[in-house]
């Protein structure tokens, strides 16, 4: 599984059932991409996941639990 779908899987996590949809939808309004073909087979974007991540942290108020993959 690709880096993209496993900040998106810890992103979901966060909520449950169509809040977490929504949470989805709102990080990537607030960066700027649709997130709605991440699959497994999406190839890592690094920079992408960054911003990713930040947009969830500002959004939540609180860190993200969530491992990279090397």
């Amino acid at each position: 599984m690709g880096n993209l779908k496993r900040i998106l899987d810890a992103i979901k996590a966060e909520s449950s059932g169509v809040q977490a949809k929504l949470l989805v939808a709102r990080v990537g309004l607030k960066v700027g991409v649709s997130l709605a073909r991440v699959d497994e087979n999406t190839p890592d974007n690094p920079a992408l996941g960054a911003r990713l991540l930040k947009a969830a942290q500002e959004i939540l108020h609180r860190e993200i639990a969530y491992a990279a993959i090397s």
